[in-house]
């Protein structure tokens, strides 16, 4: 994982759906909290993104679930979306997991 990136562990989720041999996503859940690091120019970077360019954004692995929850990171300019771009993680990935547990204590 690259240290340098800020991962955010807000409540994001994503709906998922098995259509046969493809797994698609449904949903995209925006958590209603305080922090909103997620929102730009009024819009959730999270949801655009990933309703933008699906699964690509992925970095992760995990067994598919219907509800995943993820973690994200913006690389790049938070104001300037067209020129960053992000990635996200499910919580469940192992190694993800065992990163981020690390760097807590």
């Amino acid at each position: 994982m690259n240290a340098d990136l800020v991962w955010h562990n807000d409540g994001h989720v994503l709906e998922l759906r098995l259509n046969r041999s493809e797994l698609q996503i449904i949903s995209i859940t925006c958590p209603d909290n305080e922090t909103k690091q997620c929102i730009i120019n009024n819009q959730c970077i999270v949801q655009s993104f990933i309703a933008m360019y699906g699964l690509e954004c992925n970095i992760g692995s995990c067994s598919p679930e219907q509800l995943m929850e993820i973690c994200w990171a913006l690389m790049g300019t938070p104001g300037d979306p067209d020129n960053s771009q992000l990635w996200f993680v499910p919580i469940k990935d192992e190694a993800f997991y065992a990163w981020m547990t690390s760097r807590l204590t």
